[in-house]
C-alpha cells in the first residue's frame, strides 16, 4: 500500500515537472516579435463610390503623422463582374519617387464588396509624403467613398485622393496592416496552450489519485444528458436571441446605421406619430400630407417604442427588431414544442439576419404571416376550430396588410383551400367542412372590407390607394430576369449561411438555370412525395410559392427596385419552416441531429464571444452618434420649418429635421408661386453656391433672382446656406 502512494507520488510530481517545463517553453519570449493590426474604415451601404476608370490612374497621397510600417494596404473594391477581367496595377513610391512596392492583382481574385490584402513592407516617416497609384487595366472596379475627415481621424496618415488628375474632397476605402514590434510568447502565439496545458495535467492528477475507472464513473453521473434534454431547446432559443440582439445593436447601431430611402420614410411617419402628426408624415414641418406609400403598422409600432424607452426613432427600430424575433421564437415554441429549436434554425438565415439590420417592415410582416400560417392550419386540421381561431385567422391576415400592402395575398392562399374544402363538402357532404369554409370565407370578406376601407381612405387624403403610381415605368426586361436567377440561386444559399460559391457566381446567366431548375426540381420531388393536404407544411410551402409566383408575377408589370432578398425573404422563411417540417421525422431521434445541434450551439457562442473580442459593443464609437453629430453641422445653419432648395444633405437625416422639407425651384416659378407652394414652412434655404449658380443663368423670375441676391449680400463669412424668410399663409 505505502509502495502505492509512493508510485502516485511519484507520477504526480512527474507531471507537475513536465506542466512546469511546458510552461517555461509557453511563456519564453519569441524574438523579433510583430503585431499586425488592420486599420480600416467603417463602410456602409450607402451606394457612393469613386470609379477607377480604365487606364486613368488613381492616386492616394499619404502623409505620415508618425513614424510606422505596414505589411500591406487592405482595399475594398466593388463593381467587379463577369465582364471585368482585366487587372489592378497598384504601385507605392515614396517622395522621392523610389519604387516601394509593384504588384499586379488579376481582378477576378478579388472578391467584391470585401477586404482583401496588397501585401506589402514598408516603413513610414512622419513629415513625409508617399504616395500609392492604382491603375485599371480592362476592368473599371470602384472604391467606396467615404469621408476624409473620419478617414483622417482613423489612419496613421492624412489621405488625399486625386482622380483623373484632381483632387476629390472624400477619402476611399483604403486601410492598412499596422505592424509593430511587441513582447510575444509562445503560449500568445498557440491560442489556449497553456490553459490546455493546466487542464490536461489536472485531469491526469485526478486520475492518478482515483483512478481512471472511478473518474469516469464520477463524470457519468453527472445528469448533463438529462438536464439538455428537459432544458436544451429553451435554452437555445434565448442563446439564439440574444446573439441576434447582439448582433443587431452591434452591427445595425454602434458599427453602422442601415437606413434606405424606404427606411427614411417609416422613421419620419414614426417621429410624426409621437408629436401628434397622425398620418401626417410632414406634419411637423407644417404641411397637410398623408402617409400613404406604405402602411401605418410598422411606423405606429416604431412609435409605440419610442414612447415606451424614450428613444431615438433609429435606436427604437433596432430594439423593435429584437422584440419581433423574440415574438417569432416564442411562437415556434408554442406550436413545435421540443422541436422548436430545429425551425429557429430559420433565424440565422442571411437574409433574415440582414433584414433585421434594416428599418424595414419584412421582419414583422414575416411574423404575422408565420402566425397567418399556423392559424390557417389548425382551422384546416381541427374538426371543429372554434371562433377564436377565426378571429385570429382574422388579425394576422389584416396585420400582414397594414404591414404591407402586398401582405393581402394571403387571402388568396385562404381562397385555395377554401376551394379545397368546398371540394371536399361536394363529394362528402361532411357539414363540419361546410362550417370550416363559411368561417374561412367571412372572415376573409369582413378583413377584405377592412383592407379595402384604408385603401378608399387613402385614395380620399392622398389621390391614389398606394400612395404613389405603381404602373411599369422602363425595365430591361433581360437584367430583370438576370437578377431573378441571381436572387433565387442566393435564396437557396442564405439558408446555409453561405454565399453563392464562386463557381457558381462565375457562371454565365443561361448556365445558372440549369442549376436553379436542378434545385428547383429537388424541393418538388420532395414536397410531392412527403407532404399531404391541410397541414401545417402543406400550408407554409403553398403561402411561400404563392408568395413568389404572385410577386414575381407583379414586378414585371409594374416598376420597383429590382429582385433582391429584401423582397424574397418573407417567402423563403415560410418555404423554410415547411421543409423542416418535411424532414425532421427523417432525422427526429438520430444521434446526429444531437451533434448537429451541439455544434450549432458551440457556433452562436463563438458568435457572441467574437463580437466582444472584436470590440463590437464598444460604446464608445457609435457609429450612429458619429453620424448624427455630421447632420447637426450639416443642419445648423437650417432653422425650425424650413424648406431646403435642391436639398444635398444625407437623404438618410430626413427623419432627423422632420420639420424640414426637400424643395424646388423652376424658371417659372415666382417668389409668390414658392410661398403658396411650401406655405407650412417659414423659411427657404438654399445653398449659397447653387444661389449662385442660379444668378449667374439667369433663367429664373425677377422676384426670386432679388430674393436670392439679397440673401447673398447678407450672407455671413462662414456661412453656407442663404436663409430667406417666407410669407405666413393660412392653410
Amino acid at each position: 500500500m505505502k509502495r502505492k502512494y509512493v508510485l502516485k507520488g511519484i507520477y504526480i510530481v512527474f507531471v507537475l515537472a513536465v506542466l512546469g517545463a511546458a510552461m517555461l517553453v509557453l511563456n519564453h519570449t519569441v524574438k523579433n516579435g510583430r503585431q499586425t493590426e488592420s486599420v480600416l474604415p467603417a463602410v456602409t451601404d450607402t451606394p457612393v463610390y469613386v470609379e477607377c476608370g480604365e487606364g486613368k490612374p488613381l492616386e492616394v497621397s499619404m502623409l505620415a503623422k508618425e513614424n510606422f510600417s505596414v505589411s500591406g494596404f487592405r482595399l475594398l473594391l466593388v463593381n467587379i463582374s463577369d465582364e471585368s477581367r482585366g487587372t489592378v496595377h497598384i504601385t507605392v513610391k515614396d517622395s522621392a519617387r523610389n519604387l516601394l512596392m509593384d504588384q499586379v492583382i488579376p481582378v477576378d481574385t478579388i472578391t467584391p464588396g470585401e477586404w482583401f490584402t496588397v501585401s506589402a513592407d514598408i516603413s513610414f516617416m512622419e513629415g513625409e509624403e508617399y504616395v500609392l497609384t492604382l491603375t485599371a487595366d480592362g476592368s473599371e472596379p470602384y472604391f467606396m467613398q467615404l469621408s476624409r475627415d473620419d478617414i483622417n481621424a482613423l489612419l496613421p496618415f492624412e489621405e488625399t485622393v486625386i482622380n483623373g488628375g484632381e483632387t476629390v474632397e472624400n477619402g476611399i476605402s483604403l486601410g492598412v496592416d499596422m505592424v509593430t514590434p511587441v513582447a510575444v510568447t509562445f503560449g500568445e502565439i498557440f491560442y489556449y496552450s497553456v490553459p490546455l496545458c493546466i487542464f490536461t495535467a489536472i485531469i491526469l492528477i485526478i486520475i492518478i489519485l482515483f483512478g481512471c475507472e472511478k473518474t469516469l464513473s464520477c463524470i457519468k453521473k453527472i445528469p448533463f444528458t438529462a438536464f439538455l434534454e428537459r432544458f436544451g431547446n429553451e435554452l437555445f432559443l434565448v442563446l439564439l436571441f440574444v446573439s441576434i440582439c447582439i448582433s443587431i445593436y452591434s452591427r445595425a447601431y454602434l458599427k453602422g446605421v442601415y437606413i434606405t430611402s424606404d427606411s427614411a420614410g417609416y422613421l419620419r411617419e414614426a417621429v410624426n406619430l409621437v408629436n401628434g402628426h397622425g398620418f401626417s408624415y410632414d406634419g411637423m414641418a407644417g404641411f397637410n400630407s398623408w402617409f400613404a406609400n406604405w402602411p401605418i403598422l410598422y411606423p405606429a409600432l416604431i412609435a409605440f417604442v419610442m414612447l415606451v424607452t424614450g428613444t431615438n426613432a433609429y435606436l427604437a427600430s433596432k430594439i423593435l427588431s429584437m422584440i419581433i424575433v423574440g415574438l417569432i421564437l416564442i411562437v415556434i415554441r408554442i406550436c413545435y414544442k421540443k422541436d422548436a429549436w430545429v425551425y429557429a434554425l430559420c433565424l440565422t438565415n442571411i437574409g433574415f439576419l440582414s433584414l433585421t439590420y434594416y428599418t424595414w417592415s419584412e421582419i414583422p410582416f414575416i411574423l404575422f404571416m408565420l402566425c397567418f400560417a399556423l392559424v390557417l392550419a389548425r382551422i384546416l386540421k381541427e374538426e371543429k376550430p372554434g371562433k377564436k381561431w377565426y378571429v385570429l385567422l382574422g388579425m394576422a391576415g389584416l396585420c400582414c396588410f397594414l404591414m404591407r400592402y402586398y401582405g393581402i395575398y394571403v387571402w388568396i392562399v385562404a381562397g385555395l383551400y377554401l376551394l379545397l374544402l368546398l371540394n371536399n363538402y361536394r363529394k362528402e357532404k361532411d357539414k363540419r367542412v361546410l362550417g370550416k369554409a363559411l368561417g374561412i370565407m367571412i372572415t376573409a370578406f369582413v378583413t377584405g372590407c377592412l383592407s379595402l376601407a384604408y385603401l378608399l381612405m387613402n385614395k380620399i387624403m392622398n389621390g391614389m390607394a398606394s400612395g404613389v403610381s405603381r404602373s411599369l415605368w422602363w425595365d430591361d426586361y433581360e437584367k430583370l430576369t438576370n437578377d431573378l436567377i441571381e436572387s433565387l440561386l442566393t435564396e437557396f444559399f442564405n439558408v446555409f449561411s453561405l454565399q453563392i460559391p464562386q463557381l457558381i457566381e462565375n457562371f454565365p446567366f443561361n448556365m445558372k438555370v440549369p442549376v436553379l431548375a436542378v434545385i428547383l426540381i429537388g424541393f418538388v420531388l420532395l414536397i410531392k412525395k412527403n407532404c399531404r393536404h391541410f397541414t401545417r407544411e402543406s400550408v407554409m410551402i403553398t403561402m411561400a410559392v404563392m408568395y413568389y409566383v404572385i410577386f414575381i408575377g407583379i414586378r414585371y408589370v409594374s416598376s420597383m427596385d429590382t429582385f433582391y432578398f429584401r423582397f424574397f425573404e418573407p417567402g423563403s422563411f415560410l418555404f423554410c419552416m415547411g421543409i423542416i417540417g418535411l424532414l425532421l421525422p427523417f432525422l427526429r431521434g438520430k444521434r446526429g441531429l444531437r451533434y448537429f445541434g451541439g455544434a450549432v450551439t458551440a457556433l452562436t457562442v463563438i458568435a457572441v464571444l467574437s463580437v466582444f473580442e472584436n470590440g463590437g459593443m464598444d460604446t464608445t464609437d457609435s457609429y450612429y452618434e458619429s453620424l448624427t453629430k455630421t447632420w447637426d453641422a450639416a443642419y445648423a445653419e437650417i432653422p425650425e420649418k424650413s424648406v431646403i432648395i435642391f436639398n444635398d444633405i444625407d437623404f438618410r437625416s430626413s427623419y432627423y429635421r422632420p420639420d424640414v422639407v426637400d424643395g424646388t425651384i423652376n424658371p417659372e416659378d415666382t417668389f409668390e408661386t414658392l410661398e403658396a407652394r411650401y406655405y407650412g414652412s417659414d423659411y427657404l434655404c438654399i445653398r449659397a453656391e447653387f444661389a449662385k449658380t442660379m444668378l449667374e443663368e439667369g433663367d429664373y423670375d425677377i422676384s426670386i433672382s432679388r430674393q436670392l441676391e439679397s440673401g447673398l449680400n447678407d450672407l455671413g463669412e462662414n456661412n453656407e446656406f442663404v436663409v430667406l424668410s417666407l410669407k405666413q399663409k393660412e392653410q
